[in-house]
């Protein structure tokens, strides 16, 4: 499950979703990528000058305002569609992707054999994908607060399931597809239903009271990982709270999520640029923490690595915060996309390229 996180209402952070500036002019990647670019990785993002991207799996995808590509490990156009999108919305997983425009009534996913289309006319909130390729839909729905729907890989729905109170924010769908988690807002809180796939009753339940959470992620051990802007909590998908992180004094700027770990960014209060980036086991034990003194702008992570993308330099680590490799002087490039084998594809005005450490 790749996907942005929500912060102040849905704000893209999370695994790499940004706009990319046109810099290649500058030869910013050609400079900096040529002697660790061993892959024959090459994408033409033209075009995308004003695109959104998500990891997907050793690819990425893209999704402009008139068009929406995946692409393969090395570089390759797998899929491409020309689309029409307003607010761009972007998840991806193993060589797959969904697109959509927030509150629109289509979604698109973008899969090796080709671009589909499908239709919620109460308009789509939110979607993920895990690497089955397996998506999961939450839209508005007449007469309920709305509805989640299953799609297979075949783009066939599969399952649909209808929320009947609170304020639906997000829904995932497990790394074996078999159940699907969904996060409300109540008027105590929040709180997570879970259902089997195979059934519309309610498998189990999970309350936050006094907490606005605002995402929910399937983490890569089927456990799930509950976001809000002061704390993360870390569920087991039967309902029972495994462990809390707090964020007292700090604030989220952004966080990902690993094999076996979340990694999250946080800020101060009045204190500069100056923050920590955390790294959290699946039940919410900290691992390790890491102080930082300058300007965070993205996170990403895949495998055991993690990419961190700071205002004047990019830096590759493992999962013991070890720098395996960094690119400085690269205030042009937009965004780097952490990938499993411990490369990342690095986007920057209208090129893609891979930095091997």
């Amino acid at each position: 499950m790749k996907k942005p996180g929500r912060i102040m209402g849905r704000i893209l952070i999370g695994l790499v979703v940004l706009a990319v500036a046109v810099l290649a002019a500058s030869g910013v990647i050609g400079s900096r990528m040529n002697k660790k670019d061993n892959s024959g990785f090459s994408a033409d993002l033209l075009g995308y000058e004003n695109a959104r991207f998500a990891a997907a799996g050793s690819g990425f995808a893209a999704v402009s305002d008139i068009s929406c590509r995946l692409y393969g490990r090395s570089g390759e156009t797998l899929c491409t569609a020309s689309r029409s999108y307003t607010e761009l919305q972007i998840a991806g997983a193993e060589s797959c992707a969904a697109v959509w425009s927030e509150g629109g009534a289509g979604i698109t996913f973008l899969r090796p054999e080709g671009a589909a289309d499908l239709n919620f006319s109460g308009g789509v909130t939110a979607a993920d994908m895990n690497d089955e390729g397996t998506a999961v839909v939450l839209a508005g729905e007449i007469g309920y607060k709305g509805s989640v729907t299953v799609i297979d890989k075949l783009n066939s729905e599969v399952y649909r399931v209808y929320v009947g109170s609170g304020y639906p924010m997000d829904a995932d769908i497990s790394p074996d597809s078999r159940r699907v988690a969904i996060l409300s807002l109540t008027a105590e809180g929040s709180s997570v239903t879970v259902y089997n796939t195979d059934s519309e009753k309610l498998y189990a339940e999970y309350r936050s009271e006094g907490r606005s959470c605002f995402d929910l992620e399937y983490l890569s051990d089927g456990r799930l990982m509950l976001v809000s802007t002061d704390g993360a909590a870390f569920l087991k998908d039967d309902g029972k709270l495994l462990g809390e992180l707090s964020f007292d004094g700090e604030y989220l700027k952004g966080y990902a999520s690993g094999e076996g770990f979340a990694v999250l960014l946080l800020g101060r209060y009045k204190a500069g640029n100056t923050g920590r980036i955390l790294m959290a086991d699946t039940a919410g034990n900290l691992l390790r923490s890491l102080e930082i003194s300058a300007e965070t702008e993205s996170v990403s992570a895949a495998g055991k690595y993690i990419a961190v993308r700071y205002a004047d330099e990019t830096v590759l680590y493992d999962d013991e915060f070890r720098v395996t490799g960094s690119l400085e002087d690269t205030a042009g490039i937009q965004a780097a996309v952490m990938r499993s084998d411990g490369s990342a594809v690095i986007i920057s005005g209208g090129r893609a390229a891979v930095y091997e450490p």
